[in-house]
């Protein structure tokens, strides 16, 4: 009874340590799965930090570049001021505008000169300057060109963060509980609102100079005017008369300026021709002169003249 009962315990024991090993067998199949599916996990995330970085360059690529085109023109012509008119009607017809226009006719010596402020589009302003050449001599030419991508940004996202702080400030106007705070965010949005107002202005200022290239165009005449040469005796004529004219002219002006100044000296050596005229006329007295009676200063009208160097007559 007691021999059938052994094969049976073995049995079962044998069973129990199979199923025991299917289920270690099992733990480790999936141990090795969730591995092997971490590891893949981790490849796709390395795949996607590599892929992303030539992504984010893509985009930065896409970014438009906005560029300012300034520039010069120097041309030579007969008549500046016909030249120039003919210019300002070639950059309407572009579509462009013309800014700070100064025309100035050649005289007799001086020649003429005009110059321009030219606004064109940005891509019409090389097909342009190149037509100035069909117009006049183009003497010297420049084109230069200034990124402003960063500076354009930059208004960009000022421009976009006050616009969210007015409104938000819009927001709390309405929600206000005083008096003294709806003050506050008003004064606080006025500010806000004359910052952005600024910002948009000169984003508007950038783009119309992205939009529009600035050429500064100037023409001078090929020479100056030379003066003919007179001759002949009604040119000689004129020219002695104008010279007469310049030198009444000079004269009444030297005489105009000293005017003032010998009047009071005229004035002057009169009073001193009189005073000089009263000292020199002698005062005259009773006698003829200042003398006493008692004065011997000569002989007695009629009586003798003795020659001093003859000897006295004696008497007897």
């Amino acid at each position: 009874m007691t021999s059938p009962a052994r094969p049976v315990a073995g049995t079962a024991l044998a069973l129990l340590i199979t199923l025991a090993l299917a289920a270690c067998s099992g733990s480790g199949a999936d141990e090795s799965t969730a591995e092997s599916g971490g590891s893949v996990a981790q490849q796709d995330a390395g795949a996607a930090a590599s892929v992303a970085p030539g992504a984010a360059d893509e985009e930065s690529a896409v970014v438009d570049r906005e560029v300012v085109v300034t520039g010069w023109a120097e041309l030579v012509a007969d008549d500046p001021v016909a030249t120039i008119d003919e210019i300002v009607r070639m950059v309407e017809q572009a579509g462009g505008r013309i800014e700070n226009l100064v025309e100035s006719p050649g005289t007799d010596g001086e020649p003429g000169y005009a110059s321009a402020t030219a606004r064109l589009p940005v891509d019409l302003t090389t097909g342009t300057v190149d037509a100035l050449a069909d117009v006049a001599e183009l003497r010297r030419v420049e084109i230069g060109r200034q990124d402003v991508t960063s500076q354009g940004q930059d208004l960009d996202a000022r421009i976009s963060a006050l616009t969210t702080s007015t409104t938000r400030l819009t927001e709390l106007m309405g929600s206000a509980a005083t008096t003294a705070d709806l003050l506050d965010v008003e004064r606080e949005l006025a500010a806000r609102q004359t910052d952005l107002d600024s910002l948009v202005a000169q984003r508007e200022a950038l783009s119309d100079q992205v939009a529009m290239s600035t050429i500064d165009i100037s023409v001078t005449a090929t020479s100056a005017p030379v003066a003919a040469p007179r001759s002949g005796f009604v040119d000689g004529l004129g020219t002695g008369w104008a010279a007469l004219v310049a030198t009444v002219g000079t004269v009444v002006l030297v005489v105009g300026v000293l005017l003032p100044w010998l009047l009071p000296v005229a004035a002057a050596y009169v009073v001193y021709r009189l005073v000089r005229r009263r000292r020199a006329t002698p005062p005259t007295g009773p006698g003829g002169g200042d003398h006493g009676p008692g004065d011997d200063d000569g002989p007695a009208p009629g009586a003798p003249v003795q020659d001093p160097e003859r000897e006295p007559a004696l008497t007897p």
